[in-house]
């Protein structure tokens, strides 16, 4: 009986993997590009921030909706560097998607604007508009790593770069693996697998790939930026999930070849949709 409740169990998983799979196949739980905005001093009035950009890019990071209930005055005021050749990155768009707010969040000391996923510019001008119709704008950056962050006083329009360190990506690493192996590991249970016997062929499969995922983007985002680690994120997946399962059909124990493969598939797809929901609602 228990055998037959597990066996259901898989097959719904595999069901409910592949009919999720559109919006998984625009996740997974490695390492993003990441920019963060810790505003000092900001205007004591209603104000958007945004990202100038050099690309005029159309992938919509506002919907028809968000975009109505915004001020439409402030809104235009975030376009008036188009002349120059530099377009809002929420607001106009961009070569991928871009997760961020306009209006930011409190913090102590000010307010935090954060920005993420392969929409990131590797270059960019931070703007700030004000309801009053005042309008500020800094000069270009360049984003040198993974996850970024910056401090930037209104008051005196000066950017402060904190010092570099690999930290942040080393932290983005182990908490993206562990994410990883909890999605993963339990889908392994559910599969009929014993943790116990298999943890060692598990683990090591997942620090390999996660490995060449993450340090992939991170070449591919030095090399060319945001654009190219957006692209190249989806042939390194599809490689991740056949090399896993070539992995699971060699070295698992205890359940059929057909079914190592189902998992090793249904794993990593169940691993991309549930960290996009995480990094969606986080």
């Amino acid at each position: 009986m228990k055998q037959k409740i597990v066996s259901r169990l898989w097959f719904f998983l595999i069901f409910l993997i592949v009919l999720s799979f559109p919006l998984a196949s625009y996740a997974d739980v490695g390492a993003k590009p990441s920019l963060s905005i810790h505003v000092l001093n900001p205007p004591g009035e209603k104000y958007y921030l945004d990202l100038l950009i050099q690309d005029k890019d159309t992938y919509p990071n506002l919907t028809d909706e968000e975009k109505a209930a915004l001020d439409q005055s402030m809104l235009a005021l975030l376009y008036s560097h188009e002349n120059e050749g530099w377009y809002p990155a929420i607001a106009q768009g961009t070569a991928g998607p871009l997760w961020g707010s306009l209006e930011g969040a409190p913090e102590e000391g000010g307010m935090l604007h954060a920005f993420s996923y392969f929409g990131v510019p590797a270059s960019y001008r931070v703007i700030v508009v004000t309801e009053s119709g005042k309008v500020a704008v800094s000069e270009t950056q360049k984003r040198e790593t993974l996850q970024s962050s910056i401090t930037y006083d209104y008051e005196t329009g000066k950017i402060t770069l904190p010092e570099k360190t690999t930290g942040s990506i080393l932290n983005q690493f182990l908490t993206t693996l562990i994410l990883t192996l909890v999605i993963e590991g339990v889908v392994l249970v559910l599969f009929g697998f014993s943790f116990k016997k298999n943890w060692k062929v598990f683990l090591v499969a997942n620090l390999i790939t996660h490995a060449v995922l993450t340090f992939a983007v991170i070449a591919a985002l030095n090399a060319r930026g945001s654009e190219l680690a957006f692209f190249i994120q989806f042939p390194v997946e599809i490689g991740i999930i056949i090399a896993e399962t070539l992995i699971y059909i060699r070295w698992l124990t205890g359940r059929s070849t057909g079914r190592r493969c189902a998992y090793g598939i249904v794993a990593n797809l169940a691993s991309w949709g549930i960290g996009f929901l995480l990094v969606y609602l986080l």
